[in-house]
C-alpha cells in the first residue's frame, strides 16, 4: 500500500552540535510557492511569515538555547522563531525543502 514519504528527522549537528535533530514535514508546492511571494513582497515582514509556514512543518526537534535548555517547538510557541540565529533559520529551510543532493536523486520526471 502506498505512503506519503512527508516525515524525516534530519541530523542538524552543523548548528545544534553532535546529536542534535530536527524531524519536519515536507512543503507543499503551494507552501514552497507561498515561501518565495511572501520573500519577494516588500509590503510583508518575510522572516514572520515565512517563520509561520515553517512553524507547522517542525514536528519534533531536540534543539536548546544558549544555556542549553530545550527550545520549544514553534507550533506552541511561535516566539521561539526570532530566537534562532541566521543558520538555524536557513537549516530549517534546508530541511523542508530537502538537501540539494537528496534532489539530485530523485528519479527522473518527479
Amino acid at each position: 500500500m502506498p505512503e506519503r514519504q512527508n516525515r524525516r528527522r534530519v541530523p542538524s549537528p552543523k548548528v545544534q552540535g553532535e546529536d542534535s535533530w530536527i524531524e519536519v514535514t515536507r512543503l507543499t508546492v503551494g507552501e514552497a510557492r507561498e515561501v518565495q511571494m511572501k520573500q519577494g513582497d516588500p509590503d510583508v515582514d518575510a522572516f514572520v511569515e515565512v517563520g509561520k509556514i515553517y512553524a507547522r512543518h517542525i514536528v519534533g526537534w531536540n534543539w536548546v538555547d544558549d544555556d542549553g535548555e530545550p527550545l520549544p517547538l514553534p507550533k506552541d510557541d511561535i516566539s521561539v522563531i526570532d530566537s534562532l540565529t541566521d543558520l538555524e533559520f536557513a537549516f530549517i529551510a534546508d530541511a523542508l525543502g530537502g538537501s540539494e543532493e537528496e534532489r539530485k536523486n530523485l528519479p527522473s520526471g518527479s
